[in-house]
């Protein structure tokens, strides 16, 4: 593969990739025949890995869920797998399948990818199988097969070489929005692998990728399972972003019930440690949540200033985020009823303005906003 090196970042970016912010790297059309074609003429292994093409390297192996591989200088890396965009590997005929899958997967052609990646696994050996396993995950999901992309998930979850901190950066999201055969069998595969011995980690990866299902798929079984998954304590090596939305849709769907003093404190309590742990990507989130939660049961000055922090703390901390909208509308209610209709006003405005607001969140602060004009003409 080609690449050039970026004049800002100094790194080898390879041509033709387009980046993706849930998917990664992935290729433009007319880079994706240019591989096909030139891919059979190179000379050692090829990995775009984190953004960056690394040509002329060499495979060496995989541990916790980590890609190593020695670069063209000799310099070694370990990266997530999670984060590898493309392996071209030159291991012989063996590996001709393998190297068409991961071509068909940056190409968008996730159920071509899946044949050769299973052609593969049947004549591969040492870590490949599991390596092979991880991208079968990724493969399935974007396929919208569930109840595969849920075994394949559960066979990284207990790999040796994978295991869950690999498997917490590939949590299936490709959840129908009824209750279907796939989900049923793949609710059936959860409930397996927890009736046996697991370690704490993949028992909580277990738990959330189950409720997920449950409350995505429309099932009933879901609504008593919110405060569970919601207080669930999520492990170090689990602590991914995809873990944590999950938790977050528990909480959420918590705020949706009657508040109530112990419910409420116990939520709070919940969301501090989400807010603690969390990765940063989340974070703007969880504290919408407990903007909310403390806005909703608050009843002095003190509470209502309390209530305010959050949703300035996501205003001011995230300013480019469409989140940081949300925070300005949130906390304007909440100045509001300490009486400072001007500043409430101000924020709305600033709320209204903000480049990334979504149409919901202008709406509403229009809204708002218009109700205020119209107390203060009312006013004498």
């Amino acid at each position: 593969m080609i690449g050039y090196t970026s004049r800002l970042t100094k790194k080898s970016v390879p041509i033709g990739w387009h980046r993706l912010p849930s998917r990664g790297y992935v290729l433009a059309p007319w880079a994706a025949c240019w591989l096909v074609f030139s891919a059979p003429f190179a000379r050692a292994d090829q990995i775009v890995a984190d953004g960056v093409n690394y040509a002329d390297a060499r495979i060496i192996g995989l541990e916790q869920g980590r890609l190593q591989f020695r670069d063209a200088t000799g310099l070694v890396h370990a990266t997530w797998l999670s984060n590898v965009g493309l392996m071209v590997v030159d291991r012989g005929g063996v590996f001709s399948d393998f190297n068409q899958a991961e071509r068909f997967m940056a190409s968008h052609e996730a159920e071509r990818a899946v044949v050769r990646y299973r052609r593969t696994m049947a004549l591969a050996e040492d870590f490949w199988p599991e390596l092979i396993t991880a991208r079968l995950a990724v493969a399935y999901n974007r396929t919208a097969q569930l109840d595969q992309a849920v075994l394949s998930f559960i066979q990284v979850l207990r790999g040796k070489r994978t295991g869950p901190s690999l498997a917490a950066r590939l949590l299936p999201d490709s959840i129908p929005a009824q209750r279907e055969a796939a989900a049923v069998r793949a609710i059936e595969s959860i409930d397996g692998a927890l009736s046996r011995p697991t370690d704490d980690t993949s028992r909580a990866l277990l738990q959330l990728l189950r409720y997920e299902i449950l409350r995505r798929t429309g099932d009933k079984r879901a609504t008593p399972l919110a405060s569970e998954v919601a207080s669930l304590t999520i492990p170090e090596p689990a602590r991914s972003e995809q873990a944590y939305r999950i938790q977050w849709n528990a909480m959420r769907q918590m705020t949706e019930g009657e508040s109530g003093s112990v419910a409420d404190a116990e939520l709070l309590a919940d969301l501090d440690d989400a807010i603690r742990d969390g990765p940063d990507a989340v974070l703007p989130s969880f504290l919408l949540v407990k903007g909310n939660v403390l806005f909703r049961s608050a009843s002095t000055r003190e509470e209502n200033i309390e209530a305010a922090w959050p949703f300035l703390r996501v205003a001011i901390h995230f300013p480019d985020d469409a989140r940081a909208a949300e925070g300005l509308y949130g906390a304007a209610l909440a100045v509001e009823r300490l009486g400072r209709s001007d500043q409430a006003m101000e924020l709305l405005k600033e709320c209204m303005a903000h480049k990334h607001a979504t149409d919901e969140t202008r709406f509403s602060a229009d809204a708002a906003l218009k109700r205020l004009r119209a107390d203060r003409k009312a006013s004498p």
